[in-house]
């Protein structure tokens, strides 16, 4: 003999919260994006000189997607 299986779980809803998203750019500061960008020139220039040229441009490529957020 089987036993049935258990009932389902209620489904949350799919709608953000009201009082906004915790992360993203309206989450973290403009200084945080700011330095976030810096941080990520400085090493991406880095790793160019280094001659790491597919890293170093992913990283540049980071920074101008975290510089986005300073607009």
């Amino acid at each position: 003999m089987t036993t049935p299986p258990p009932p389902p779980k209620p489904r949350r809803s799919a709608r953000p919260p009201e009082s906004g998203w915790e992360l993203g750019a309206g989450g973290l500061g403009k200084v945080a994006w700011g330095v976030l960008a810096v941080l990520l020139v400085a090493l991406g220039i880095l790793l160019l000189a280094s001659g790491y040229l597919g890293y170093g441009a992913i990283i540049l490529i980071l920074a101008a997607a975290a510089a986005v957020n300073l607009l």
